[in-house]
């Protein structure tokens, strides 16, 4: 990867059916090089996908939700070489998710 700045894979995955929008999303993660991102677009929070990536790729990702723009929820998913802290740091926000979510 260079110096210059990259531009993030955009997946707006709002008019996609519901089954197909995790397939779609880890296939572009899976394209990732280490350091690049996904920013993926979707009509509600993604507290479930953020669960899916821990139990898919714990300690390989950055998560970071961005400003909503026209009610669309949008996070950031960096890809990055197995780190144990950020292991640990998905699995605690995670846990805060659930804490604070009525649905799953």
């Amino acid at each position: 990867m260079t110096d210059t700045a990259t531009r993030d894979l955009e997946l707006d995955v709002r008019g996609l059916p519901c089954v197909n929008r995790r397939a779609i999303i880890f296939g572009g993660f899976d394209r990732l090089a280490d350091g690049e991102s996904l920013v993926v677009i979707n009509d509600h929070e993604p507290v479930g996908l953020r669960g899916h990536f821990e139990d898919i790729v714990p300690g390989r990702y950055r998560w970071e939700a961005l400003p909503r723009i026209d009610e669309a929820f949008r996070v950031r998913i960096t890809r990055s070489a197995f780190d144990p802290e950020l292991a640990r740091e998905g699995a605690a926000a995670l846990a805060a998710l659930a804490r604070h979510s009525c649905d799953h």
